[in-house]
């Protein structure tokens, strides 16, 4: 199945984290965007000595304001006044809440009480305008670029908060101009040396729809900025994965997961990227661990029955695929009936195999890929005929490739060669075999060999009597195999076929060329007793 397919089922499951670190780890995977990683890292950290609890209050509030909990946001915001009244985010947090709820004049006096505490504080000038932005960005465009400018003067334009939210405001319809004020807010906060993680992270994420090159380089960048941090890890092995870079998608998440401020969601891909790489043990290794602190975990199941797949050893393939669908809350998908159907399959138990891919057909009808697995495995089982129904019913509502359909016309010829000459079964065999060659030729019509085995089919449907039709497939397999002189080495078999019904033919129509096929025919095989005699009898 397709990798980022595959990923993302294993990336289900709660959240839970290793083993938090900082609270401002927490702060970074906000400014990322990633609302659910923050609250779990700024509720775990709250308590921690090194935390700054104002700081991790307002972004509690933050997140809580994006998912429109507005009590709850003005809750954490209090908590971040009381925490340190001199933190003036709070306060323009408390004038959000007030905004959103229409309450336009008490907002302004909280956006006034906030700046007040840092009066040189132009960052708080840019979360103003932000405030205003998130609650209506048409109704308030005055006000927004009101304090935009004012921050921007007063910093002498070296507010990177203001281009960081004028990125953020074109980044949608404009990436290609707002990544360029990304990195004027990157630029902004180097000459101060200070490192802006979340500009970095923001031009990546709002560039990789442009250019995923540049976007990767500047992951790596603050990579090298900032080795241990574990947002930067992260970021740039998403984007490796997200550019199809799996290879190095799976070194950076190996570098990632030695971070103790991972999820195990992440240890979850790195397990199944382990697998795309065929690392096999180590997946294992991995989707074992992330089972023995969550052993619920039926994603881990599904990447263990794909390892032992892997590797063919179907008792232990089988052993995870019975736990995954023994699991009360899994969510399956196809392959994994797949898988646990092959396991099944491979040891010879195909009863149990039968009913596997019979589910997965039954909960994903619109997965017509499934029936050829099912149809193989009535094959193996020695129910032919369950087999070839099966495939026809894959087959006929327009699925399958050139092979598959070449192979059902080979399934009926064997089929009518069985069956009794003169008998409506061998006909009616022949009849199916020969709509599914037809269906072939549709596709490619200059291929030799459906020429030939369309002629086989129409022998054994006419208790191998040739006639006119089976003579023109044979002369047109030729016509098709002269056209390189080289198919007279490498096709003798099918010139050997042509020669020999041709002459048959022939020998009742035009004797001339009857004498010629079986001339070209003797070139071949000339010690063969029957055709001498049929030449013979031809005559001068």
């Amino acid at each position: 199945m397709k990798l980022k397919l595959l990923f993302a089922m294993l990336l289900g499951g709660a959240l839970s984290a290793a083993a938090q670190g900082g609270y401002q780890d927490g702060v970074d995977n906000y400014n990322a965007g990633r609302l659910d990683v923050a609250k779990i890292i700024l509720e775990n950290t709250i308590n921690d000595p090194q935390t700054n609890k104002s700081v991790s209050y307002y972004y509690l509030g933050a997140i809580d304001f994006q998912g429109n909990d507005l009590n709850a946001a003005k809750a954490n915001f209090d908590k971040g006044v009381a925490a340190d009244p001199a933190n003036g985010m709070n306060y323009i947090g408390l004038g959000e809440v007030a905004l959103k709820q229409g309450q336009k004049g008490a907002a302004e006096d909280f956006f006034k009480q906030g700046m007040q505490t840092d009066k040189k504080n132009t960052a708080l000038m840019a979360a103003v305008a932000r405030a205003y932005y998130n609650v209506d960005p048409v109704a308030y465009d005055k006000e927004i670029n009101k304090y935009l400018d004012k921050a921007l003067k007063d910093s002498k334009n070296t507010e990177s908060a203001v281009f960081m939210l004028q990125g953020d405001m074109k980044a949608k319809d404009d990436p290609g101009n707002a990544a360029s004020l990304y990195e004027l807010a990157i630029e902004a906060d180097k000459n101060k040396n200070i490192v802006n993680r979340e500009g970095y992270v923001k031009y990546a994420n709002t560039y990789f729809r442009v250019a995923p090159k540049f976007a990767i380089q500047k992951l790596e960048e603050l990579n090298q900025l900032e080795p241990n941090s574990a947002l930067a890890q992260r970021e740039l092995a998403e984007k490796y994965y997200d550019n199809s870079q799996f290879g190095s998608a799976c070194l950076q998440y190996g570098k990632y997961l030695e971070n103790p401020n991972h999820f195990q969601k992440d240890e979850q891909r790195y397990a199944g990227l382990l697998y795309s790489a065929k690392d096999y043990d180590k997946s294992l290794e991995v989707a074992n661990s992330v089972l023995s602190k969550d052993p619920t975990n039926f994603y881990m199941y599904r990447v263990i029955m794909m390892d032992y797949a892997a590797k063919e050893d179907w008792p232990a393939a089988e052993a995870a695929g019975a736990k995954l669908f023994g699991h009360p809350d899994a969510e399956y998908i196809p392959n994994d009936y797949i898988l646990y159907g092959d396991a099944l399959a491979e040891q010879g138990k195909y009863e149990e195999a039968v009913k596997t891919f019979e589910k997965a057909i039954e909960l994903n009808p619109d997965k017509p890929e499934l029936l050829p697995k099912l149809s193989l495995v009535h094959d193996r089982a020695g129910n032919s005929e369950k087999a070839v129904e099966v495939m026809k019913q894959y087959l006929d509502a327009g699925n399958g490739s050139l092979n598959d359909i070449i192979n059902m016309g080979r399934r009926y010829a064997s089929l009518a060669r069985k069956l009794e000459k003169g008998t409506p079964e061998r006909v009616a065999a022949a009849d199916e075999g020969i709509k599914y060659y037809d269906k072939a030729l549709e596709r490619v019509s200059d291929n030799a060999v459906l020429y030939r085995l369309k002629g086989e089919i129409l022998l054994a449907r006419n208790d191998d009597n040739p006639n006119a039709e089976i003579a023109a497939l044979y002369e047109k397999m030729l016509e098709l195999l002269n056209a390189d002189p080289a198919n007279r080495e490498s096709q003798v078999a099918s010139y050997r076929a042509a020669d020999y019904v041709l002459g048959i033919y022939y020998s009742d129509v035009d004797k001339a060329k009857a004498k010629q096929y079986l001339e070209d025919y003797l070139k071949i095989d000339p010690e063969n007793e029957g055709i001498k005699k049929l030449y013979e009898t031809l005559g001068n």
